[in-house]
């Protein structure tokens, strides 16, 4: 499809994301009317319930033929709303029932696995060589030592530091966006996984082109659709893959500076995606390391998204906001991360992030 200069290709996009701000403007050029849903900002939560969220359809006047759901965040573990967003609308990229499947590493077909990529072993039973992981856990949460809930597993902890890849899948064949290092929060105790952003970088490992073909042939065979990112890590020269995500996901905000029509590669079939932009780009999302109340002093942290009001309350080990730092070399970046932090971190009381590379 072959986007008009005039005519918006759609009428009707509900983007259903926690920190939408980042898919906005591309999405601009797709729809006439973009309607959110995002739990961080929304006054009332339409995720609650399938009547809260047909209230918000009702109020907007979405006709569910027309209308297509973009989907990032905001639905872990709400099954009864993905099955009704999944029978009623049209889902850009993955279903939810793809999700839910596909989110869960150990529904994967065993026979796709090979000597060079495999999954952590898995136990429902305690080891202190294993960390806890609850089947609902994302961005980190619900990831450590946690041995009392009743909706947990053990997978064996794999050191070292974790990277993903970021695709475009259609169908059969995949368009490869880049690999990238995953950051965390350091010292936080509580949720010592948290994930606190990421950064694309070159990932000359030997293991490189076994991942790309893997990824290809996961993807024709669940033939899926759109953005994508696997979570793996590196250990005694094999690949552990940690997290599957078919849907949007934090790393869009690095590809969508590099490449054109991104956002419309992933709703819809469109011209070959092209690159732009090739310096090297992160975002770090930055967490209170202290309950406090924004001030006036956070407008001086420049290249800053997903900001709260001034006079907002922010609990400990919640986001406060994210930083988007840009350079030209993988090395320049990670030299302007830590003095961005640094930086930060005199004007808010909030954890420093784990860039350790490996």
């Amino acid at each position: 499809m072959h986007l008009s200069l005039h005519k918006k290709a759609y009428k009707d996009i509900l983007l259903i994301a926690n920190g939408h701000e980042v898919y906005l403007d591309e999405l601009s050029h797709l729809a006439e009317n973009i309607h959110i849903i995002d739990s961080y900002l929304d006054n009332k939560n339409y995720l609650t319930s399938i009547d809260a969220l047909k209230e918000f359809i009702c109020k907007k006047k979405l006709n569910k033929k027309e209308t297509k759901v973009i989907y990032a965040s905001g639905l872990e573990g709400k099954e009864h709303i993905q099955k009704y967003l999944d029978d009623n609308f049209h889902i850009c990229g993955n279903s939810f029932s793809d999700f839910r499947y596909l989110g869960n590493a150990y529904n994967i077909d065993t026979k796709l696995f090979t000597d060079a990529v495999v999954i952590p072993e898995k136990s429902n039973d305690y080891n202190y060589k294993y960390i806890s992981k609850d089947y609902d856990s994302t961005g980190g949460l619900g990831i450590g030592n946690n041995i009392s809930s009743k909706n947990i597993y053990y997978q064996r902890y794999i050191p070292g530091a974790t990277f993903s890849i970021s695709f475009l899948a259609d169908n059969s064949k995949i368009s490869l966006l880049g690999f990238n290092q995953i950051f965390t929060v350091k010292n936080n105790i509580k949720y010592p996984f948290l994930y606190a952003g990421a950064m694309n970088i070159n990932f000359k490992n030997n293991l490189r082109n076994k991942m790309i073909d893997w990824v290809q042939e996961f993807t024709r065979f669940y033939q899926l659709k759109g953005f994508i990112s696997i979570d793996f890590k590196v250990f005694e020269n094999k690949i552990y893959l940690i997290d599957i995500n078919p849907r949007l996901s934090g790393t869009y905000r690095i590809y969508k500076n590099k490449y054109k029509n991104l956002m419309a590669s992933h709703v819809m079939s469109v011209e070959p995606i092209s690159l732009y932009n090739d310096a090297y780009h992160s975002y770090i999302i930055l967490y209170a390391k202290s309950s406090f109340k924004i001030k006036k002093s956070i407008n001086e942290i420049k290249n800053i998204s997903d900001v709260p009001k001034i006079g907002q309350t922010i609990e400990k080990d919640e986001p406060i906001l994210t930083v988007n730092v840009s350079a030209q070399t993988e090395n320049e970046l990670r030299e302007c991360i830590n003095n961005t932090i640094k930086c930060v971190m005199e004007i808010i009381d909030c954890y420093n992030v784990d860039l350790e590379y490996e």
